[in-house]
């Protein structure tokens, strides 16, 4: 799911550069995953807003229908986080449960890009592994 900066949800078809993506990925698994990995790349013409950075915007700064993203995140287990030049990396613990994961990203190059779907795997058990769904083209206007 994404959502503006405002906590509104929007669509990716026409982005302006500058604007913040917050950014919210859902991952279920049916049984104990304690070792799954999350790699989700990014469009082309975005980049991650890195949250181990002292002057970036925070995700606590974040709300969605009035809820900060803290509070949204629930009792997932987050193992490690990355924030990389062109994907977002994420270890978590699932439970049988959903995992809620969030991050910021920036449009920054104005064009039109297909969005790449997510992965999940669990990283000691290769064979369990899913590609999320995600929309099919993002576009950035310039500003």
């Amino acid at each position: 799911q994404y959502f503006a900066a405002s906590g509104e949800p929007r669509a990716l078809d026409q982005v302006t550069a500058g604007d913040l993506v917050l950014v919210h990925l859902d991952v279920r698994a049916d049984d104990e995953a304690p070792n799954t990995l999350v790699v989700d790349l990014l469009p082309a013409g975005f980049e991650l807003e890195n949250q181990n950075l002292e002057h970036t915007l925070k995700l606590d700064a974040f709300q969605i229908e009035g809820k900060p993203v803290n509070e949204l995140r629930g009792g997932t287990l987050l193992r490690h986080q990355e924030f990389r030049g062109d994907r977002y990396v994420a270890a978590v613990d699932l439970r049988g449960d959903t995992g809620h994961l969030f991050y910021v990203m920036r449009a920054v190059t104005p064009g039109e890009y297909r969005v790449p779907p997510t992965r999940v795997e669990d990283m000691y058990r290769p064979e369990r592994h899913a590609i999320g769904a995600s929309p099919d083209r993002v576009r950035v206007l310039a500003r």
